[in-house]
């Protein structure tokens, strides 16, 4: 039996938690596939845990973790990983909570013929308006993107005059919006950090996922993780989700959010 284990964080979202869910148990199947559900909360709100716990109440294959602290985003997801023992039929399906689930994403992925240098799977995340976030990074990152984050970086003030700039420019690509790529599968560098399938060759050399950042700069960690041991992330665009996006990080100030995402950057970006 294939043992799928979706796991993710909860922060003061516990509405789009109860639609992550639902869309998971609604997945096509057979009985030689069981889904269990890992959601592990960042310390939220009394009002939020109270959804959650009703959540887990209503459904036997849902279990919430209550963190006393807010851990972030892989350390809460390492958290839900820990709290699962491992095996060869094992497939970890982490990420954000504001995903909605293709109905066919089970047997989509059951497709797949993945070689044991394949540690992680990038799904084909699709944006609610039909942008298409992977694959994220196919080879390299560029040096002109490179020196565009480490500017950003390099002043508060500096950085928001450059992101008003870039959202102007993205705002005049995407209208409309089309799915942007006819990518098949593929190998890649590094896929969106919204979510991953882990296989279980991603545990024969590891235990758990980088987690040395609190937000963001996580996909770089991640693609080091692979790169390190010789191995590689598979694109596949048939493997389908509905990304809401940032419903984990929508209550964070613009200038928090910058100086924690700066020192974030200070530890991947020898990774870029």
């Amino acid at each position: 039996m294939t043992r799928f284990y979706f796991i993710a964080v909860n922060y003061n979202s516990a509405d789009f938690t109860k639609y992550y869910i639902e869309s998971i148990l609604a997945l096509k199947k057979t009985t030689e596939e069981h889904i269990e559900v890992v959601i592990v909360d960042n310390d939220s709100n009394s009002s939020d845990m109270s959804k959650l716990a009703l959540l887990e109440d209503e459904n036997n294959n849902v279990k919430i973790i209550w963190s006393p602290d807010n851990l972030g985003y892989f350390r809460g997801l390492n958290r839900g990983i820990e709290s699962i023992e491992k095996n060869n039929d094992s497939i970890f399906v982490v990420g954000n909570n504001d995903l909605t689930f293709d109905e066919d994403f089970i047997r989509n992925f059951l497709k797949i013929k993945y070689s044991e240098d394949i540690l992680v799977i990038a799904p084909n995340i699709i944006t609610k308006e039909g942008r298409q976030q992977n694959p994220h990074v196919v080879k390299e990152v560029s040096k002109t993107e490179k020196m565009k984050v480490a500017v950003y970086y390099s002043n508060y003030y500096l950085g928001q005059a450059l992101r008003l700039v870039n959202q102007k420019m993205k705002r005049l690509r995407n209208k409309p919006v089309p799915l942007k790529n006819n990518f098949g599968q593929m190998k890649i560098k590094r896929g969106f950090g919204a979510c991953y399938i882990l296989t279980p060759h991603f545990f024969k050399h590891y235990d758990k996922l980088d987690d040395r950042v609190f937000m963001w700069g996580e996909e770089a960690l991640l693609s080091h993780q692979v790169e390190s041991v010789g191995c590689a992330t598979l694109y596949d665009p048939e493997i389908k989700v509905i990304h809401h996006e940032s419903a984990s990080v929508q209550s964070i100030q613009s200038k928090k959010k910058y100086y924690i995402t700066k020192e974030s950057y200070k530890i991947y970006k020898k990774y870029l």
